[in-house]
């Protein structure tokens, strides 16, 4: 899918799935990112690769421990919509 001129900013307020490192996936809402790209998530869930889970609240996640980032195909296709329509109607 086109990405259409999105960057990691855009994705403020959005369910993100971040895979680090040591086999943990983490499921949060991305609340901000600083300029070496290190995460703020809150309403985290861990979730391990021993199939354990556990709420953590809010978490900073250094990008040096981040393999991936994904989001649910759903959100990311409100988010396209919202920015073409947002640049569609500024002059």
């Amino acid at each position: 899918m086109q990405l259409q001129g999105l960057k990691l900013p855009d994705f403020v307020g959005c369910t993100l799935y971040v895979s680090l490192q040591n086999d943990r996936v983490l499921r949060g809402s991305l609340m901000a990112l600083d300029a070496q790209l290190n995460l703020l998530l809150d309403h985290v869930q861990e979730h391990t690769g021993d199939g354990n889970r556990r709420m953590l609240g809010l978490v900073s996640v250094p990008r040096r421990t981040i393999l991936s980032i994904k989001l649910p195909e759903s959100e990311l296709d409100q988010l396209i919509k919202y920015k073409h329509n947002l640049l569609k109607n500024v002059v």
